[in-house]
């Protein structure tokens, strides 16, 4: 049975909607719902992970960063998993920040916590290996995309992929921030900007970001972001 309606904002999170109530139960005294401030870091590199957080909104993006100070997107999180996923597997240091791209609220739990339900060999350690599993391929197909696809089809995918995770056509965006994302010029990102634009995709105006044409959006991104969402979309167990 599905995450009971009793608490219904957690079914905001996609993958506490596929725990089932015995095992939520379980967890949901000990969820704190938390603010996700704007450019707040959840984690910066060798801090140790003490909590878990399950976005019911918002974007977190997963940065490396350089000794230089310089820093790459590696994963956006948002509502369809959680943040925190080394401390599933028993090590709690990243050496990742972790920062609130587009703000929203989560709930957050003790990591500690998340560790010892995920042992108990149940329905809820089956959707948070399946969550892994799609994480650990997110993570891959985002590689390869970065090596082989053009800075129009990244940021299309990139795009698309944000827009699942805000659920709104509109939110804060800057092409400087796009840029440092996609670790490529400012001035690649303008380019791409202004042709999706002209074709009429996208809107961008004084730092907001507005989808008009999603499946226009879809089209003119690489098969990355089809074969990156079919993966989470297998979290309650499909095929």
């Amino acid at each position: 049975m599905i995450l009971s309606a009793a608490f219904p904002k957690a079914r905001e999170n996609v993958l506490l909607a596929h725990v089932p109530r015995a095992e939520f139960q379980r967890l949901q005294a000990q969820l704190e719902p938390v603010s996700l401030e704007f450019r707040a870091p959840l984690y910066e590199p060798g801090d140790a992970i003490r909590h878990v957080y399950f976005p019911l909104s918002g974007v977190i993006s997963m940065l490396a960063v350089m000794a230089d100070g310089q820093g790459i997107e590696l994963a956006a999180l948002g509502c369809e998993g959680l943040v925190g996923l080394p401390a599933l597997l028993g090590a709690f240091i990243t050496p990742f920040r972790f920062l609130v791209q587009v703000p929203g609220e989560a709930l957050r739990l003790d990591a500690r916590v998340l560790q010892a339900e995920s042992q108990r060999a149940g329905p809820l350690h089956q959707v948070l290996y399946r969550y892994a599993n799609a994480f650990l391929m997110q993570l891959a197909q985002a590689a390869a995309c970065n090596g082989l696809h053009t800075v129009k089809q990244r940021c299309c995918r990139w795009l698309l992929m944000t827009h699942d995770r805000v659920r709104a056509d509109a939110f804060p965006l800057t092409q400087d921030f796009l840029a440092r994302m996609l670790g490529v010029r400012r001035a690649s990102v303008a380019d791409v900007a202004r042709m999706l634009q002209r074709d009429g995709l996208i809107q961008y105006h004084r730092g907001m970001l507005t989808i008009l044409d999603r499946a226009g959006l879809e089209k003119a991104a690489c098969e990355c972001y089809q074969l990156i969402q079919r993966e989470f979309s297998r979290l309650g167990g499909d095929a």
